[in-house]
């Protein structure tokens, strides 16, 4: 299985969105953004959902669902 990657660069810029717009969005600093799309930050958490992965012969979209109408709240 080839590892997962995180694809934010691409579907922000599908979205039309610049870095700074992004975080504005998130509430988080344009470089958390820029960190992500390099793949500094959180690479523990991509490589645990690759093995995830691995060991569930799966993709990494079939992981995750959306519950509607049910957000999670920031602590």
């Amino acid at each position: 299985m080839t590892p997962v990657v995180f694809n934010l660069k691409a579907l922000r810029r599908a979205r039309g969105l610049t870095q700074a717009q992004l975080a504005n969005r998130l509430g988080v600093r344009r470089a958390t953004v820029a960190d992500l799309e390099r793949g500094v930050a959180r690479q523990d958490t991509l490589d645990l959902i690759d093995r995830l992965c691995a060991a569930l012969k799966c993709e990494p979209g079939q992981l995750f669902v959306r519950l509607k109408g049910r957000r999670m709240s920031r602590s």
